[in-house]
């Protein structure tokens, strides 16, 4: 049904798509209506329960599923022709369906089947088979329509059967049978012409649909009808009467939306209607114009998508107004929110690209103009000076655009994405342009929407790009602070060694262990300092050697005792694993570890307390904990602690060590915790053995 198609593809094109309307809209096609169940019961789909209820089906599908289909099925309609010689109503098939869904429904909620929306879809393809014989044996199927005046009779069945060796009722089934609907759908269609007997002993689906294209040929006054719904529902006059009411009203409705024209004498599908011929010709015509407009702006969408640039979008935007309108008069006024001014786009092949170089305005200055009003509207504006009553008068800034564009009006057309104002789109109109006419609009606003992601997308890359510039200065720049920081250990270490070198100058003792540690922390520094060539290669791999783990912690504490000021009143001690230990590791990264997690402890006891380092072997790991009683880590750093920029050194420091020391224990292959209370801190540095 080419209106419904028309209806379906401009309502999976709106800027606000409603699921619900495209799910009404497809209720109104037989086929329309199958294709879309044939396709949401599909392997391909791969649901895990069969649908019967067409919203449903929509809603699982998405506006996506449902537009391509729909574009499809026109497509078939506007290039396979099938030669029909005018004995099948169209119209009339049409309403027959809808009238016996609509039956379906309201009877299966009389009786209180559970399923009505599964009883109007039986009513609404109960003859489908129709239309399948006709497609197939066009020639030979006209004169059978001839002689089967009443289809309710089960005579046109009969007929089909005799000449075709399949009616329409078996054909329907099989149908619905290869489009995997439900069982009890198809059985309905291929039993609603069996004789009344039997199908009063079939189930319920069956019966309602049967009972409605019955009713649908008859009246509340029909002693058949009448009968037939005592015998198949218990039902009494008065309810059948009931069934009746508003049915024509809102069979009117549905004419009415569709475009069809029915004449109240016709009873039957093959019923001409050459009234309705004119109707048909016009809305295939108009689905001709919108399956064309949508096949060119796919290549359009297409050349949008693929920009790199605004540049590149400014020249698709012009290429899909010439193509689809044949309007290169256009620009593009992208919208500055910070400073509430539109600035002018082109391509470099705009005709208008010199004279709108440059070309700015302010939103507020110009807010009662076309582009001021469609910014504040969000919704497209026309404007031709002059023509008609109610066209408003122009503004200068108006004025000045149509003499830019060099044409007799202009259309300005919001680009908006994500609730985020984007700019405008101008197109300058001619007076034979179909856009003057208030034309194609929504391929239009298709398109200028469209071009609206297209400028979007190239926002957050540039935002994206911007940003990752950011996060590799930050980057570089925590590794200089990281450098910087441990460079600043063995300084500190350096100085306090040139005070008791010094001190044993003067009193003319020997400086061979000072001058070993210091000659250490030089090499040391030096290796740190290697790090800076390398701000962009953080992740230096780690130099794997064997390491005497004793000896190396009894270096590094012999260095902290040396150190301590004089009248500090810090104990610092080592207590070894009962055997020694060798393991494979980066002798400059465990110390590294080892004196972040040394100088935290002496920072937080002050001038007083006590630090054990312990070194265990448990399996296949070794254990190196450093422990203090000091005040403990604050409890809300402890989720923190070993992240860059958390410290519990009163600001003074950038929380640096830890979220080093972790790092490094990660690239040993191994990891740092810490275990805190008042009195007692731990730190436990694990490594593979």
């Amino acid at each position: 049904m080419p209106q419904v198609l028309v209806q379906l593809i401009d309502q999976c094109h709106a800027s606000e798509v409603n699921l619900q309307a495209i799910a009404r809209i497809a209720n109104k096609d037989t086929a329309i209506c199958a294709k879309l169940l044939q396709l949401v019961n599909s392997a391909f789909i791969g649901a895990r329960k069969a649908f019967t209820n067409l919203e449903q089906a929509v809603v699982y599908l998405g506006v996506d599923t449902v537009r391509n289909l729909a574009v499809s099925v026109s497509v078939q309609q506007v290039f396979r022709r099938v030669e029909t010689n005018g004995l099948l109503s169209i119209d009339r098939f049409w309403h027959h369906s809808c009238l016996a869904a609509l039956l379906s429904r309201k009877i299966a909620e009389h009786v209180g089947y559970p399923d009505p929306s599964e009883a109007y879809l039986a009513g609404l393809l109960h003859d489908i088979g129709k239309l399948l014989l006709w497609m197939a044996f066009p020639g030979t199927y006209a004169p059978l329509l001839l002689k089967g005046v009443r289809c309710h009779s089960g005579r046109l069945a009969f007929l089909e059967e005799e000449k075709l060796r399949i009616n329409h009722c078996e054909a329907g089934a099989w149908l619905c049978e290869q489009w995997c609907l439900p069982a009890l759908l198809a059985d309905a269609i291929r039993y609603h012409h069996h004789p009344v007997e039997d199908v009063a002993r079939a189930l319920p689906l069956t019966r309602i649909t049967a009972l409605a294209d019955l009713l649908a040929h008859g009246d509340s006054t029909d002693r058949e009808c009448l009968e037939t719904a005592g015998r198949y529902f218990n039902l009494q006059p008065a309810q059948v009467g009931q069934l009746y009411e508003n049915l024509e009203e809102q069979l009117a409705q549905i004419a009415d939306g569709l475009g069809i024209h029915i004449a109240k004498s016709a009873k039957t599908s093959h019923d001409r209607e050459p009234e309705s011929e004119e109707s048909h010709k016009e809305t295939t015509l108009g689905l001709i114009h919108r399956i064309r407009n949508i096949t060119q702006l796919n290549g359009v969408l297409a050349n949008l998508l693929q920009a790199e640039n605004k540049e590149q979008i400014a020249a698709a935007a012009e290429q899909g107004l010439k193509i689809l309108f044949n309007e290169d008069a256009c620009l593009l006024l992208l919208w500055n929110k910070a400073t509430r001014r539109l600035h002018c786009l082109t391509s470099a092949d705009n005709k208008l690209a010199r004279e709108t170089a440059g070309l700015s305005f302010s939103l507020d200055r110009h807010d009662q103009s076309l582009p001021g009003q469609a910014m504040e509207s969000l919704a497209p504006l026309f404007l031709f000076p002059g023509k008609g009553s109610e066209q408003t008068r122009p503004t200068l800034l108006d004025a000045q655009l149509l003499r830019l564009l060099g044409t007799e009006g202009m259309a300005v057309v919001p680009m908006n994405h994500r609730e985020q104002r984007l700019g405008l789109l101008v197109v300058g109109l001619h007076k034979q342009s179909p856009l003057a006419a208030g034309g194609p609009v929504p391929p239009l606003c298709l398109l200028a929407a469209q071009t609206a992601i297209a400028l979007y997308l190239d926002q957050v890359q540039a935002a994206q790009a911007e940003q990752i510039v950011i996060e590799r200065l930050r980057s570089a720049g925590l590794v200089a602070r990281k450098v910087a920081h441990e460079i600043n250990n063995p300084l500190a270490t350096l100085r306090n060694y040139l005070h008791i070198i010094t001190g044993k100058c003067r009193d003319g003792e020997a400086l061979g262990d000072e001058l070993t540690i210091i000659d250490h922390e030089l090499e040391r520094i030096s290796s740190l300092t290697l790090r800076l060539e390398k701000l962009a290669d953080e992740e230096m791999p780690p130099h794997f050697e064997h390491v005497d783990l004793h000896s190396h912690i009894k270096e590094l504490i012999a260095l902290y005792k040396g150190s301590l000021p004089a009248g500090n009143q810090i104990s610092l001690s080592y207590i070894p694993w009962e055997t020694p230990l060798i393991l494979d590791t980066d002798s400059g990264f465990l110390r590294q570890i080892l004196t972040n997690l040394i100088d935290n402890a002496l920072e937080a006891l002050g001038t007083k307390g006590e630090i054990i380092v312990r070194s265990e072997r448990h399996l296949d790991t070794i254990l190196i904990s450093v422990t203090d009683n000091g005040p403990g880590v604050d409890p809300t750093l402890q989720d923190d602690l070993f992240t860059a920029g958390a410290s519990t050194k009163d600001g003074r420091h950038a929380g640096l060590g830890l979220a080093i020391g972790q790092q490094l224990a990660q690239r040993l292959g191994g990891a740092l915790n810490c275990l805190s209370r008042r009195g007692r801190t731990v730190f436990t540095l694990a490594l593979p053995a």
